[in-house]
């Protein structure tokens, strides 16, 4: 028997889960449940740690699903999709179902998903630049995960796919000193 691995099998709960949404015109709603979900999953880990314990009888998590459900408005959709990855003993997988959903609704949707560490927080003018100047150069609708790096000095690194552009001082500083390392090198060979 094959043996599926895990990314496969949540990529295949996230798919149906879109294409549900999908079929009903839900596919901006359901994701944003998806991103209240997965702020869920990060806050109350231990809670869904335990949801993902297979047992015999499902019926008291079903119950949890369903308040938790009701709790933060999810639509029926979404509360199908978890009750089903439950009772299949998929919970366990629900990061990488998100995750998966996630990618899946931005190709979907034609969005390009670009990571930017900084040292600080952009203004709101920066921002509204840098998503400007992103979406004018990759000529499609870009989503930006900011990450703060007090590490990278200032200026900015952006990566998407799997390209970098490194703006930062400290990539500049290294680099400098590569090229300071690399002619003393240089000035220290013996010409025979």
């Amino acid at each position: 028997m094959q043996k599926i691995s895990k990314y496969k099998t949540a990529m295949t709960y996230a798919s149906a889960w879109l294409d549900a949404a999908k079929d009903e015109k839900q596919e901006d709603a359901v994701f944003q449940e998806i991103c209240v979900l997965k702020e869920s999953l990060k806050e109350h880990a231990a809670v869904w740690a335990v949801l993902s314990q297979p047992v015999d009888d499902n019926s008291q998590k079903i119950q949890i699903i369903e308040a938790l459900a009701k709790e933060i408005h999810l639509s029926r959709i979404s509360t199908q999709t978890l009750k089903l990855i439950l009772e299949n003993d998929r919970l366990s997988l629900l990061a990488l179902i998100f995750h998966a959903f996630k990618e899946a609704y931005y190709k979907d949707k034609g969005i390009i998903e670009v990571t930017v560490d900084t040292a600080v927080l952009l203004t709101e003018a920066q921002n509204k630049k840098l998503q400007k100047t992103l979406e004018n150069k990759l000529q499609m609708p870009v989503m930006i995960n900011y990450q703060i790096k007090p590490e990278v000095l200032g200026g900015l690194a952006v990566r998407y796919d799997s390209f970098l552009i490194d703006d930062t001082l400290a990539g500049k500083l290294k680099h400098l000193k590569k090229i300071i390392t690399h002619s003393k090198i240089d000035s220290n060979r013996v010409i025979e």
